[in-house]
């Protein structure tokens, strides 16, 4: 029944998650997705497929990817537009991770607008920097070891940080804080509160 009120209100719209590195924002994205019943979408992995199959699009992101670097609007712009015109994404969708600045929500209002969306809620997993640090230290990714990872946490404070605080004044943030609870239970705070907009 919560799950039903939920997806009546998100229509077509979106549920961004947001978090720094390593806070559980795809595997939130994930579980959420599956309750909901919509689809999950994460730049974050679909950049990293277009790297590890050696596309040109893949090449010019390795660079920014390699460095910790935000990939640049242009490049995301073109490439988020034809992922969300394709038709599993059309009737709203769950997405990990984005956006992670000012001018990437502006991208994504953009986006959003033209396709007759808008973001439903965005959610924050809110996660202490030790926690941070020790979920990393049991993750296998090749772009985390610890310069690019401390790289990554720096622009999280200083682009996301303020982003969040915009949408949590715009009524648009759920803020969710995660210490020791599994997933599920993160998952059931998360809907609860979706459930309250």
């Amino acid at each position: 029944m919560l799950v039903k009120m939920i997806q009546e209100k998100i229509g077509h719209d979106v549920i961004v998650l947001i978090g720094a590195p390593c806070s559980g924002k795809s595997t939130q994205s994930k579980i959420l997705g599956k309750a909901l019943q919509l689809p999950y979408l994460s730049p974050g992995d679909l950049f990293r497929a277009e790297v590890a199959n050696g596309t040109a699009l893949g090449q010019q992101l390795a660079a920014y990817m390699d460095s910790g670097e935000t990939i640049p609007n242009e490049l995301t712009t073109t490439f988020l537009t034809a992922k969300f015109n394709e038709p599993l994404y059309r009737n709203g969708m769950i997405i990990d991770g984005f956006p992670r600045n000012f001018s990437h929500l502006a991208v994504l209002d953009k986006i959003l607008t033209n396709t007759a969306r808008r973001i439903f809620a965005a959610i924050y997993l809110d996660v202490s920097k030790s926690q941070l640090d020790e979920r990393r230290a049991h993750r296998c990714r090749y772009d985390d070891n610890t310069g690019t990872a401390e790289r990554r946490y720096t622009i999280f404070i200083q682009d996301t940080v303020p982003l969040i605080n915009q949408l949590d004044q715009e009524k648009k943030l759920i803020k969710v804080r995660c210490c020791s609870e599994s997933p599920e239970e993160v998952t059931e705070r998360l809907l609860t509160e979706l459930s309250k907009l």
